[in-house]
Parts: C-alpha cells; sequence; structure tokens
C-alpha cells in the first residue's frame, strides 16, 4: 500500500485542531491541500456553516508563520477563495461557496454609500455621484473591474452599481471621490459699453479656436456667446479662463478716438433716399451726437447719414452705438413689400381677319332650323 503523505498531515491537523481552536490564534500553513479539507477548518476555526458547490474543486497552497484569530483566518479563506475562482455568499444561517461566475445572480450583500468592507467578500455597492455624471465614469472604472465583476449607471438618479469584491471595490470608490469634485465653472454676463457684442465675440472664438489647436490637452473649452438684444457676452466656463476673457473683453470694449465708425448697408428692398431722411429723425430723437468717454466736453461725434441712390445703399458715420441702433432700425424697415399676383392675357382682334379666315353661320329652312357654315379663305 502507498503512503500519502498528504493524508497524514490532515490527520495531524485534524488531531490537533480542537488544541488550535481553543487557543486564541491559529497559524494556517497547508502545501497542496485539497481545498475542501481547508473548508471544514475553516468552518471549525470560524464556527461557521458552509454550503459547498459540487464544482468547487482543488488544492490551495497557504504559507503562513503569523498566528491569526478567526477573523482573520475567514479574511484569508476569502483570498483564497478569490484567487481560485471562488466566492462566499452569506445566506441567512449558512454561508455558499460557489464559482465567481455564478455570483451575480446571488443576494450579494448590497451596501450603501457610506458602508464599506475591506475585504475579499462579494459586495454590492450603490455610489451616488454628486458632481460629474455618472456614464462618464463608466469608460474610466470598467477596466478596474474583475472580469466576473459588474458595474453600470443609473442616469436617472446619477448613481453607480458596483459588484466586486470588498476590496476592490473600496479601490475604486477612493478613485471616484478624487473624480468626483465640484468644479469652478460658472457663467459669467458682460455689458458691453463701446465694442459690439458680436464683434467681439468673433474675435474672442478666433483666439480661444487658435489656442485649442495649439495646445490639444486643453481640459475646459469656454463657451462665449453674444446676446444682440442687450450687447452683452456672455461667458461659461471655469475661473481662470473666465479671467483671462473677461480681461480681453475689457481691453477691447474701450471708447475710439476717432470721428466715428463708418459703414455702408446695402438695401435689398427699401429705397436709400427714402430710408436716409427716416434714419435722420431716428438719429435725432437717439441723440444727434455722444459724447467720448474721456474726451473733452466740447468735442462731440456727429452722426452722418448719406444714401448712394446707383447701389441703393446708406453710408452712415456714428459711433458703434448709434450705429448698432440704426442697423436695428434698418433692418426691420428693409423688408420685402407686399404684393399682388395679376395674371393677363393680351389678344389683338381684326375684323378683317375675321372675315378672311372666320366662319359665318347662316340658318336656312321655313323654320330657321337648318345651319349652314361658310368660310372665305381668299
Amino acid at each position: 500500500m502507498r503512503f500519502n503523505p498528504h493524508f497524514l498531515y490532515f490527520y495531524l491537523c485534524l488531531c490537533f485542531l480542537p488544541s488550535l481552536v481553543s487557543a486564541e490564534a491559529v497559524t494556517l500553513n497547508f502545501r497542496e491541500a485539497d481545498i475542501t479539507e481547508l473548508i471544514n477548518i475553516v468552518s471549525e476555526v470560524t464556527q461557521k456553516a458552509f454550503v459547498v458547490d459540487p464544482r468547487v474543486k482543488g488544492k490551495v497552497t497557504v504559507i503562513s508563520n503569523k498566528p491569526m484569530d478567526s477573523e482573520q483566518v475567514y479574511d484569508v479563506f476569502l483570498s483564497i477563495l478569490s484567487v481560485h475562482g471562488f466566492t462566499a455568499i452569506p445566506t441567512g444561517a449558512v454561508i455558499k461557496i460557489i464559482p465567481e461566475n455564478l455570483a451575480k445572480s446571488q443576494n450579494t450583500p448590497v451596501l450603501s454609500a457610506n458602508d464599506s468592507l475591506e475585504s475579499d467578500a462579494l459586495i454590492t455597492q450603490i455610489v451616488q455621484i454628486k458632481h460629474v455624471s455618472a456614464p462618464q465614469l463608466i469608460p474610466l472604472l470598467r477596466p478596474l473591474i474583475r472580469q466576473q465583476g459588474h458595474l453600470v449607471a443609473y442616469p436617472a438618479n446619477n448613481t453607480l452599481v458596483i459588484s466586486d469584491h470588498g476590496n476592490n471595490v473600496e479601490r475604486l470608490l477612493k478613485i471616484i471621490h478624487r473624480i468626483d469634485k465640484a468644479t469652478d465653472e460658472g457663467l459669467e454676463v458682460i455689458v458691453l459699453e463701446e465694442a459690439s457684442a458680436e464683434e467681439v465675440v468673433r474675435i474672442l472664438t478666433t483666439l480661444e479656436q487658435a489656442n485649442s489647436t495649439a495646445n490639444k490637452h486643453t481640459k475646459n473649452t469656454p463657451k462665449i456667446v453674444a446676446d444682440k438684444r442687450t450687447n452683452s457676452v456672455l461667458i461659461n466656463g471655469d475661473k481662470p479662463t473666465r479671467l483671462r476673457l473677461r480681461t480681453l473683453i475689457t481691453h477691447l470694449d474701450t471708447p475710439i478716438k476717432n470721428n466715428g465708425n463708418t459703414q455702408v448697408i446695402y438695401l435689398r428692398y427699401a429705397q436709400a433716399k427714402d430710408l436716409a431722411n427716416i434714419l435722420k429723425g431716428v438719429s435725432d430723437s437717439l441723440g444727434n451726437s455722444l459724447k467720448i468717454e474721456g474726451q473733452p466736453a466740447s468735442r462731440e461725434i456727429k452722426t452722418d447719414i448719406q444714401a448712394d441712390e446707383s447701389t441703393n445703399s446708406l453710408v452712415i458715420t456714428a459711433i458703434p452705438a448709434m450705429i448698432q441702433n440704426l442697423q436695428d432700425v434698418i433692418r426691420q424697415l428693409d423688408v420685402r413689400r407686399a404684393q399682388v399676383l395679376v395674371e393677363a392675357v393680351i389678344a389683338e382682334i381684326s375684323s378683317d381677319t375675321t372675315r378672311e379666315l372666320g366662319v359665318q353661320w347662316l340658318f336656312s329652312g321655313t323654320q330657321g332650323t337648318i345651319p349652314a357654315g361658310f368660310s372665305n379663305f381668299d
């Protein structure tokens, strides 16, 4: 009969097991031990009841020279199961030991945001995301999940559901905590006094596009929008970006030092000569002249409006504020006029041609009921 040293080793472990259990600490040290025998020993040490799936088989090796209490023994046992592709699922008074690929459908412990479990036990953690979008975290965290784990986002309340071993879930929670930070992005409205909002936005957008092309790793690109009605610039971005753009806008929104801007506006429907008279009256009501900030009070900018009938255009010289008001008036007056479509057909009739080509009808008979037609082709 062949002697089996592993059998003798387990026999000695089982013989001395009562003394080990009664002691304060237990040392686990096995080589190529059957996992079923290990489960029996852990059950005796921890006083837990296990239900083992028939597919749970294999040889395990535990090398340890440090005494451990029952809780530490159970944590080591969970780590051994995880290494060999098994897991322990608490179910009532017993603990089921099954393959990890079957654990998703089992009754794993569900923890809230404030609970955590640092062990190799399979758990399900619900994480509330506060500042970033939960679906955006999925591509970042999924490579960190074990193959048998599960990660899903619920956009309705911006939460993540993580199903994995407790140690790995704890690591993911630390990563999420560092990512889920409040940003300093905000919306700022800047009202312009001298410059045109649309022109300023065009300049800033061109500069930001050039900056984004040069720095491909730029994290946040600001959004810049012009409100034409209030001549305002709306900036959405982080605090440093808003400060930088506000400085540029301050330099652009400065009063002009000359006799104003001159613009040529081409009309499509209205007549330039007629519209020029109307605009002169409008400019008088808005203020025939506006003083430039920093200039002497005696120096004024006059508003001049001229009509060019050959090109049906208006030549306006005024400060930007006056030009913007006049452009709004022109836009509302230069519209298509109401028109009526009349269709007519003109026919030319000659009595001579009628006699030559026409047909003459005669009636004969005693009662005049027999018609006869005659035509002359001469």
